[in-house]
Formats: structure tokens, C-alpha cells, sequence
């Protein structure tokens, strides 16, 4: 079964004062690249593309991936997915590959701390229900970003949408019942303030006080 991993790394970042979330370093290594640690730990030979600005990986770890860029930049994480579907597709085409299959992982690019346990679970339920698997957040909300996707319904769910240009990814889910996994919402939890990266920084180093 192939795996894929689309991370999502093309956003503005704007507030979180412009930097590029991604490429922030958390207890010596950047978020983008435990994400991509992640990622190979629950699955070695998967297929990863970055949607977006490689920026926090190193030399390796660029080779590594596939890179691809929405059009036009900054159109939003829904057109991030639907570009490296596209290329996904082409790319299989072009081998003679029959449709792309298998699971592909939809993962932000500011969630450092999700885990190799449940990117497994989240394949597992995927694989056995047929359907989108993913976890709620803090709030009780379906996290949208970090979800194991039966790649040819992503495709087909996709083509169903058309433009995604500033499209919302919750389109994908329209109609269907994803499978919910259990997890800690702090696992999936993402930053958009130096308040919020202080809260994930001090999961990571509990001697960090996270009023400071």
C-alpha cells in the first residue's frame, strides 16, 4: 500500500508576524522537520510533498520530498492539496501508473508535535472504514489538517470542488462521516500566536514556563 503525505507549508503566517511557521525551531529542530520525522517513522518509504517553501529543512531532508507550489501562492491550503494532487497525478500518468492509490496523510505545517502513534491509527482507521480518518481539537472541532484520506476519494473529492483557489478544506468532507480517532488534542494543536507556540513549546520542554 502506498502512503503519501501532503504537507502544507504555503501560508502567510500573518499572525505570527509574518514568519514563516514552518521553519520555527523547537527544541532543535524545526517544526516542519518533525513533522517529516514523523512521517517517516510510521511510514519509511512514504512519498511526502511539500506544498509550499521547503524553508526549515535541511539539504537532505529537501531532497528528500517532492516540492510543488499552489497557484497562486498563497490561494490557501485547499489549492496547496489540490496542487500536489495534481502532481501526483501527472506524475503517475507519465510512469503509466494506473490511478494513484493507497492512503495519502494531510498534515499543517505548523503541528509539531503530532506523532508517529497516531498518524498510524488515523492510516489503520483509513484503511479499514474506507473513508477519511482524522481527530478533533482543543475545541471539540474536526481537525481538518491532520487527516488520512483514501487517495483516490481525495482525488475524486478534488474534482468534485473544481477551483480550489481560497477554497475551505472542510469542503472535502462535505457529505461524508469522517472516522474519528481518539487523541490527545494537544498532539494535533497548531500555532498562530507566540502565545499558542509557547503552550506547544512547553509540551516539549516542561521546564519552560509558559508564562514567559
Amino acid at each position: 500500500m502506498t502512503i503519501r503525505a501532503i504537507i502544507l507549508s504555503g501560508g502567510r503566517s500573518n499572525r505570527f508576524g509574518g514568519v514563516h511557521k514552518p521553519a520555527v525551531e523547537l527544541g532543535g529542530a524545526t517544526v516542519i522537520s518533525r513533522i517529516l520525522s514523523t512521517v517517516h517513522t510510521v511510514a519509511p518509504l512514504a512519498e511526502v510533498w511539500v506544498a509550499g517553501p521547503t524553508d526549515g529543512l535541511s539539504e537532505a531532508e529537501t531532497e528528500s520530498v517532492h516540492t510543488v507550489r499552489e497557484e497562486p501562492a498563497f490561494a490557501g491550503p485547499l489549492a496547496g492539496i489540490a496542487a500536489a494532487c495534481a502532481a501526483v497525478r501527472t506524475r503517475e500518468s507519465a510512469t503509466g501508473s494506473d490511478e494513484p492509490e493507497g492512503v495519502t496523510l494531510v498534515l499543517a505545517g505548523d503541528m509539531p508535535l503530532i506523532t508517529a502513534d497516531h498518524l498510524g491509527e488515523l492510516i489503520a482507521a483509513c484503511r479499514r472504514t474506507g473513508a477519511p480518518a482524522t481527530g478533533t481539537d482543543e475545541r471539540g472541532k474536526t481537525q481538518f489538517l491532520c487527516t488520512a484520506w483514501p487517495t483516490a476519494l481525495l482525488l475524486a473529492r478534488l474534482e468534485s470542488i473544481g477551483d480550489p483557489v481560497n477554497g475551505a478544506v472542510k469542503l472535502l468532507f462535505a457529505g461524508l462521516e469522517p472516522t474519528l480517532v481518539d487523541v490527545d488534542p494537544g498532539i494535533v494543536a497548531d500555532f498562530d500566536t507566540a502565545a499558542d507556540l509557547d503552550r506547544i513549546h512547553a509540551r516539549i520542554d516542561p521546564r519552560i514556563d509558559e508564562g514567559s
